[in-house]
């Protein structure tokens, strides 16, 4: 059985995702040799960033300007007014860009990556390429990290179903038909799947998966990802995806995806693949009870085929994985605890046995746990054992504010090579803390932010405005911990993302809203895959006015913190931070 793997746009171009390394990994171990993976995310944007492709872009834009003149409708929207006049931008700045391109991508991955000035203007330039590029669709715009489709509800499956076949407005319909459809349906795999996992992923990889089976209809095509595992119930209500997939899988999905290619080989009795969903003689299945791997059998990630040299990043940046799910998993607030059904850990020692391979195999030295959250006795023993096989290895993880989160812990943390340390704060009122079953304090989040400062372990914070019955001065007093901690803010590599209060499916607040002081949720009815909800308050800020106060507090937090590259991708700040902490000085900062 041949299998292929594919990753679509648009995930974070400095560092690959873990989905199919740990797929691939499996499969292998399985005994299924024949897998290949492919990132057509990183592989799509090098080659929107060639002089060859602006040659094609170029010709496009000529095309639509002499369209658009002949004729408008309106004055915004797609064939409008304001669409000519960002056309005719584009062609007014495109040799300017042209010329800067290649060089912009190309610092990226090289050493003046490490030069903040050199590092923001590579990005602002391939940002403002994107635009360019996106000018042709308008309203889609295309950025490094995220697409959007103006007048298209990634959450409505009437939309998805037009916007995969909409050549005016999705770019991903050329692109794809052009440079990947053919490489992919030729190879002649039995089985594709495609991982979905941000929304950012959910219209390219539709696309992709419509144009595959329209070009091989005898492929056997699966989705999964995170995205769909929180829509299961949906899905039930939606036939119109399985004219684009055979199945998708939900939830964890190495087990399910060999068992799939076994049935494929076999009896293609899809009823024995856990996790699985399918249609039948008309009918939706969900295949149940859903299946959680035992996190010590999984081999290690297996990155071959990815074009790590192609990546916007001097060095790799790898994600591995000590634990699935959450230890804690009682905020009131978060739905990523449905992703892994329950907590499991690996054994330290395996975890520094798979680190040793991605070191020696790939030349990494860098790496991103990619855990929920890292409970603390496990925590304790793999340092324990890094620093006893001298690993040399600087990485980053997630924890919490724990009150037996010690000094020693994260000295030894630091000793053993972690660099930074993301934390989900939240909120520093202690009212919304425990409203928010955070079960942290204030006094253990002062003393384990100072210690991370004195023991030269940057820190991320997450903050949220507009948790339910939150006032204003609640969220200020979060707010003032980061602006008037000038200790905290100062120390190098510190970020912190504020985000506005989303009422989330599958949340624990949705088991009771009104305990939570919401008086009213409106569920959209045309947004039948909606991953929220629009909610009315007892109490507090109305989201409305959260909305107003959370684009203060976010403009006064960019104000103390360094945006580029910080708070605007963790690989890129682990790489930065370990460049100061290997040279005599720290490395510049760029201006905030």
């Amino acid at each position: 059985m041949k299998v292929s793997l594919l990753f679509p746009p648009t995930w974070h171009p400095s560092q690959p995702y873990l989905s199919l390394p740990s797929l691939t990994g499996f499969l292998r171990q399985g005994g299924i040799s024949d897998v290949s993976q492919r990132d057509l995310g990183i592989e799509l944007l090098d080659t929107l960033l060639t002089r060859d492709y602006a040659a094609e872009v170029h010709q496009r834009l000529l095309a639509k300007q002499h369209e658009l003149e002949r004729v408008q409708t309106g004055e915004t929207g797609p064939g409008s007014r304001e669409h000519y006049v960002k056309v005719t931008d584009s062609l007014d700045r495109f040799s300017y860009l042209v010329d800067r391109i290649e060089l912009a991508k190309e610092t990226l991955r090289s050493e003046s990556f490490y030069d903040p000035d050199a590092y923001r203007a590579s990005l602002f330039m391939i940002d403002k390429w994107l635009e360019a590029v996106s000018s042709v669709y308008f309203p889609t715009r295309l950025t490094v990290v995220d697409n959007q489709f103006g007048t298209y509800s990634i959450y409505s499956s009437k939309d998805l179903m037009r916007v995969v076949r909409d050549e005016a407005q999705n770019p991903f319909l050329s692109l794809f038909r052009d440079r990947f459809v053919p490489s992919i349906v030729n190879n002649r795999p039995d089985l594709i799947g495609v991982s979905i996992t941000a929304t950012s992923q959910i219209i390219p990889g539709l696309t992709l998966c419509r144009l595959i089976k329209e070009a091989a209809p005898d492929l056997h095509v699966t989705i999964g990802g995170s995205i769909f595992t929180r829509l299961v119930d949906n899905i039930r209500r939606c036939p119109s995806l399985f004219e684009l997939t055979d199945d998708i899988v939900v939830f964890e999905g190495e087990t399910a995806l060999l068992e799939l290619v076994n049935q494929l080989a076999g009896k293609k009795d899809y009823s024995k693949v856990p996790n699985l969903i399918y249609r039948q003689n008309g009918k939706i299945t969900v295949n149940q009870p859903f299946y959680s791997e035992n996190v010590n059998q999984l081999p290690a990630p297996n990155y071959d085929g990815f074009p790590l040299d192609r990546y916007l990043s001097p060095e790799p940046v790898l994600p591995v994985q000590f634990s699935r799910g959450c230890y804690y998993k009682d905020c009131a607030f978060c739905a990523l605890t449905l992703d892994h059904q329950n907590f499991r850990q690996k054994d330290p020692g395996r975890t520094v046995e798979e680190l040793q391979w991605l070191k020696q195999r790939y030349g990494a030295r860098h790496f991103f746990f990619t855990d929920e959250c890292f409970a603390l006795a496990p925590t304790k023993r793999l340092c324990q054992q890094m620093i006893a096989q001298q690993l040399d290895v600087k990485w980053t993880c997630e924890m919490r504010f724990e009150k037996n989160l010690s000094r020693e812990l994260l000295a030894s943390m630091r000793d053993a090579g972690c660099l930074k340390i993301v934390f989900g704060l939240e909120s520093f009122n202690q009212r919304i803390m425990d409203f928010m079953k955070k079960g942290i304090k204030q006094e253990w989040v002062r003393r384990i932010a100072n210690d991370c400062v004195e023991l030269g372990i940057a820190m991320h914070c997450y903050i949220i405005v507009g948790f339910p019955t939150e006032k204003e001065e609640e969220a200020l007093e979060t707010m003032n911990f980061i602006v008037e901690n000038k200790k905290l803010h100062e120390s190098y590599g510190f970020s912190c993302q504020p985000c506005l209060f989303d009422l989330e499916k599958e949340a624990p607040i949705m088991s009771d809203p009104g305990g939570y002081g919401i008086r009213r949720i409106m569920r959209p009815s045309a947004e039948d895959l909606s991953l929220g909800f629009f909610y009315e308050v007892q109490e507090g800020m109305t989201p409305d006015e959260a909305e107003r106060l959370y684009q203060y507090v976010y403009e006064r937090i960019s104000e103390v913190v360094c945006e580029l590259p910080f708070n605007y991708a963790m690989a890129d700040g682990l790489l930065y931070i370990s460049r100061a902490k290997e040279g005599a000085g720290q490395v510049p900062m760029a201006a905030h």
